[in-house]
């Protein structure tokens, strides 16, 4: 696969734009010797790749990360580090329990979230969730019995909403819904019944200084996880969180709606994602317990 994209790369008629998110994607993969390429599209309006960090074929526990609205590939490098510290992380708080488990993170570029406009609807959300159910299905005969996660993020929880929704969403046992830009009323109901069957464990936070992702919930798709029946609400304003070796630590609390830290003249700013925050660590040790469901095979 990474032969195609280096073949892409060398075609003399590449959009400057394009050739440099492929430049992106590459430095990536060759920078971390456990990345792999698992598929690449060029597709309009940008190429699409999905990126695995850590073994997916043997992993017990596959976590897919999916990121909101007007990102590609020329963000890759800041998602491609929570998910290579994600997958770490999980790691390392399995190994303190004593129940060391296989880890795979993959970072989905493989669909476009539009942008702030479109993200008040649900056309983009609609299509990726159909696209991320057949990237589920590919897994099954390769690792039928991997715990499947996903991490969504600002729009992409409305994706997550639509998984279930279009009742496409038998593979995966654990989610996230992270800065949430809200479900459809169709997602709530096929979300709850997951969860009261015990076929879904789904978590969700929301800083309270975030002031982007109800913006969000103002369209087609208003339910707020959070407010979900068995949806299990964890914390992300600063405060006791779940260490990754074991413990307690206090965690950071996240400002405004970034996904990534960011630093300028006033300061670091803590996003949803930041190694530190309490969010963060509350979602290592979450997605370490769904990892140790699974009995591991030696």
């Amino acid at each position: 696969m990474i032969d195609e994209l280096r073949a892409e790369l060398a075609r003399p008629d590449l959009p400057p734009a394009t050739q440099q998110k492929l430049s992106t994607l590459l430095t990536v993969l060759e920078n971390d010797p456990q990345a792999h390429l698992e598929s690449l599209a060029m597709v309009d309006p940008g190429p699409h790749a999905v990126i695995a960090f850590g073994d997916v074929d043997s992993a017990d526990l596959i976590v897919f990360l999916l990121h909101g609205i007007e990102t590609d590939l020329a963000q890759l490098p800041g998602w491609a580090d929570a998910a290579q510290r994600l997958c770490a992380d999980i790691i390392r708080s399995c190994v303190a329990r004593g129940e060391p488990r296989q880890v795979a993170v993959i970072a989905w570029f493989a669909w476009d979230s539009g942008t702030h406009v479109s993200a008040l609807a649900t056309k983009h959300a609609t299509v990726g969730a159909a696209r991320l159910a057949v990237d589920i299905d590919r897994l099954e005969p390769r690792n039928p019995h991997a715990h499947v996660a996903l991490v969504t993020y600002s729009y992409s929880s409305t994706l997550l909403g639509e998984v279930f929704a279009m009742n496409l969403g038998e593979d995966v046992r654990t989610a996230f819904s992270i800065a949430s830009a809200g479900v459809t009323h169709a997602a709530r109901v096929a979300l709850t019944d997951a969860i009261a069957r015990g076929d879904l464990v789904l978590y969700a936070t929301e800083g309270a200084n975030d002031s982007i992702a109800p913006l969000g919930r103002l369209g087609q798709h208003p339910v707020d996880p959070r407010d979900i029946p068995g949806a299990i609400v964890y914390e992300c304003d600063g405060g006791e969180a779940p260490g990754v070796d074991g413990g307690a630590v206090i965690g950071a609390a996240v400002e405004g709606h970034a996904s990534q830290t960011s630093v300028d003249d006033h300061g670091r700013h803590i996003g949803y994602f930041d190694e530190h925050a309490q969010g963060y660590l509350t979602l290592v040790a979450r997605l370490a317990d769904a990892a140790v469901t699974r009995p591991h095979a030696s």
